[in-house]
């Protein structure tokens, strides 16, 4: 099932030769690993775009930068690492007291935009562990400048992503199938945190209602929502899983639920009549017939919740098997899966 993209067209006129300043805004939990490094990238990428030729400079109006870190009540270091930093670069720090997880930090950090920026500058977002190189920064601040209103550096326009575990693969190409195809996003990676925005837009936003780390996708789909509607660019990124330190903050079924959630409350159609036809037809195929909603509910829920569930138990446990097995693997436990819910939907969930 196919929904027709939006159409994204300039809303915000831009005007050359302004003199914008570039906000890097940085949601940091647990980086002290990271973020030294990554600070001093920052530093370097943009004090050699503000002395680039003055030609290339004028034709993009950036005058000076800043960064804004919001160290979510990270346990480590990287509160005192972001404070060393701020005696000598233009870095700003909010502090929260508690975590208060990825989608709190977005909103403190266009709240702070809100107040301290004006609305031809330009918000750069990226995360703090060294996955994004800040020398995309440099092409996002100029396209954002010349070109677009909103410009994500993609994995999946001519980029890549260079040691991203398996299971993390398989959830950015779902949630992005769904975005784009739900949500009629006309962004092929819809959940890159790497993205450069002209203030105005992230002023004009309503309030977020993610609560983790879909809070990207959400600023997305409600950007596309704008009216009149804004320009969104891509331009190649490639990832660096690999240059990460520390641990993965996120949680794959957590995060998961909370995609399929949000998709299902900015979808341009209504997915469950068509849900509850293609598992009424299953049922009727199987021999069984039942109330549609009672199909709907358990036959369809059920089953998809139990695959999921079994992808990723399946995936944690078969980490070291070469790929060509683990893809074997994962077409057998779905059959499997097939196999164990309709044994249970004779003898336990759907009896009459």
């Amino acid at each position: 099932m196919r929904v027709k993209s939006m159409s994204l067209s300039l809303s915000i006129p831009i005007q050359h030769g302004t003199h914008a300043q570039v906000f890097v805004c940085l949601p940091c939990y647990n980086e002290a690993e990271n973020l030294s490094q990554l600070l001093q990238q920052i530093h370097s990428t943009l004090t050699n775009l503000l002395h680039s030729d003055a030609l290339e400079k004028q034709s993009f109006g950036i005058e000076k930068y800043q960064i804004l870190a919001v160290d979510d009540g990270s346990t480590d270091h990287t509160a005192e690492i972001l404070n060393n930093f701020a005696g000598s670069y233009p870095l700003t720090v909010v502090s929260h007291r508690h975590n208060q997880g990825l989608a709190e930090t977005y909103r403190t950090l266009i709240e702070t935009l809100k107040t301290r920026a004006e609305n031809d500058d330009i918000a750069v977002f990226m995360d703090a562990d060294n996955t994004h190189p800040p020398q995309i920064i440099a092409d996002l601040v100029k396209v954002a400048s010349t070109e677009a209103d909103v410009v994500v550096a993609s994995r999946y326009k001519d980029g890549s992503e260079i040691g991203v575990p398996l299971r993390r693969r398989i959830l950015s190409k779902v949630v992005n199938w769904l975005v784009r195809n739900l949500c009629g996003i006309a962004v092929r990676d819809c959940t890159s945190g790497f993205r450069a925005y002209r203030v105005q837009i992230l002023k004009e936003l309503p309030p977020l209602e993610s609560k983790g780390f879909e809070v990207s996708a959400e600023v997305l789909i409600r950007i596309a929502m704008h009216k009149p509607p804004c320009k969104i660019k891509e331009i190649p990124l490639t990832l660096h899983y690999d240059r990460k330190k520390g641990s993965s903050k996120i949680h794959i079924s957590q995060t998961m639920k909370a995609y399929v959630k949000l998709v299902w409350k900015h979808s341009k159609i209504d997915l469950t009549p068509s849900i509850r036809r293609v598992t009424y037809k299953i049922s009727q195929r199987l021999g069984k017939t039942y109330d549609k909603d009672h199909v709907f509910w358990n036959d369809g829920i059920i089953a998809l919740a139990f695959l999921i569930v079994s992808f990723f138990i399946y995936d944690s446990l078969t980490r070291t098997l070469p790929q060509s097995l683990r893809l074997l693997g994962y077409v057998g436990i779905a059959f499997i899966s097939f196999c164990i819910q309709h044994f249970l939907r004779r003898f336990w969930v759907f009896q009459e």
